[in-house]
């Protein structure tokens, strides 16, 4: 009998690359030093600078993410990559951020939008041998660039089965969102975001 070692997530060398936003994934009450918080995480799927496929060891284009607090708090001083206020900003590409309340406004703003991202890649003080790869630039994608899209069969991780105990202890699997139609695909975002702004005094984070 084999012993499975689990999935091996490859991760991408520093550089500059073309990236397509393709998922959105809330993690709510995370536990951190300084108590739950709620977490979401934005997967982007990359290629070359130059439109050439980066594909990694599994045959599969490679991703790069991003892990930040739920909160849209512009005076943050932390870096790009822990704020997602900054991440926003930068993938509109200087547009004004919309008010966001809520996880799924915050996809109809970002998810299918395309740039260039510039990473880094940090020893991680934990894990001899293990590293970090940490989106420190959000670019405007040039004119006349192709950027990558969702791999082929994709599914959002929201859209994905949950296997949980049925009825008699049987496994059956759930959905935290139904899933969507066969040959669904991430939407493509407008270059423009057409949401209403807040009237003076109305909250901003989430």
């Amino acid at each position: 009998m084999d012993i499975g070692q689990g999935k091996v997530f490859h991760k991408p060398e520093a550089g500059t690359y073309l990236a397509t936003l393709i998922d959105l994934i809330d993690k709510p009450n995370v536990q951190t030093i300084y108590g739950p918080k709620n977490k979401v995480m934005l997967v982007w799927t990359i290629s070359h600078i130059n439109g050439a496929p980066y594909i990694d060891p599994d045959g599969q284009p490679y991703q790069l993410s991003a892990y930040v607090t739920a909160s849209m708090n512009e005076k943050s001083t932390q870096p790009l990559f822990r704020n997602l206020y900054k991440i926003i900003a930068a993938v509109l590409n200087g547009q004004p951020v919309p008010l966001i309340t809520s996880s799924t406004q915050l996809e109809q703003v970002i998810l299918g939008r395309s740039n260039v991202l510039m990473a880094t890649k940090e020893p991680n003080p934990a894990k001899a041998g293990d590293f970090y790869v940490n989106v420190v630039g959000i670019l405007p994608l040039p004119a006349g660039i192709n950027p990558p899209q969702a791999p082929v069969g994709f599914i959002r991780q929201k859209n994905k089965p949950q296997t949980q105990a049925g009825p008699q202890g049987r496994p059956v699997q759930t959905y935290t969102q139904p899933p969507p139609p066969a040959g669904y695909a991430v939407p493509a975002a407008a270059n423009t975001v057409s949401l209403n702004q807040p009237p003076a005094g109305t909250p901003e984070a989430f």
